[in-house]
């Protein structure tokens, strides 16, 4: 305490360090590249978006939507502008879009974006599929489990949600995911 009142006396100003983001290891594919490690390309904003520093982000190879896949951690798709939505693994890669749905982990809880990057479905599975014929097979209470290299779900109540998560079939118990046949 004495030396900070000694030194507001002299005249001396004291600042704070800024706090600086904890950069982190991304990978993705530049534009007309292979898949590449990069380190201190990302950093998690102040409300826990993934955020690419410019030079980055300008060397990211963007879909016709305008999306890139990239890894930091986990999936996200990143839009031009810099948004970031966290998606599920599929296939070593980021969820595809599924009738113009990507599953996105939000917590322990599983929801839905679409193409704008967008939770049109909130987070409230504990496993979820893609979506065919416009109904997603999910469970409530599920636990996901490891098969090699794959995961996959066990137990719980299993369901068929449509494009707006309304339950088409109630949950029910079941051993794995319920086909949803339209």
């Amino acid at each position: 305490m004495i030396p900070v009142v000694l030194a507001l006396a002299a005249g001396i100003e004291l600042t704070a360090a800024a706090a600086q983001p904890a950069p982190l290891e991304c990978a993705y594919t530049p534009r007309g590249g292979e898949m590449q490690t990069f380190a201190d390309c990302a950093w998690k904003d102040e409300q826990g978006q993934i955020r690419l520093s410019s030079p980055h982000l300008a060397r990211l190879q963007f879909d016709r939507y305008g999306l890139a896949g990239v890894y930091v951690a986990g999936w996200y798709y990143i839009a031009r502008d810099g948004r970031s939505a966290a998606v599920t693994t599929f296939d070593n890669g980021p969820d595809p879009f599924s009738e113009g749905l990507a599953r996105s982990p939000i917590g322990d809880k599983i929801g839905y974006i679409d193409r704008h990057l967008r939770m049109t479905i909130p987070a409230g599975f504990d496993g979820a599929f893609q979506f065919e014929h416009g109904l997603a097979s999910v469970c409530l209470g599920c636990r996901e489990i490891a098969d090699g290299e794959h995961r996959s779900y066990a137990g719980g109540n299993w369901g068929c949600i449509d494009r707006h998560g309304r339950f088409a079939t109630a949950p029910h118990p079941a051993a794995g995911y319920v086909t949803c046949a339209p």
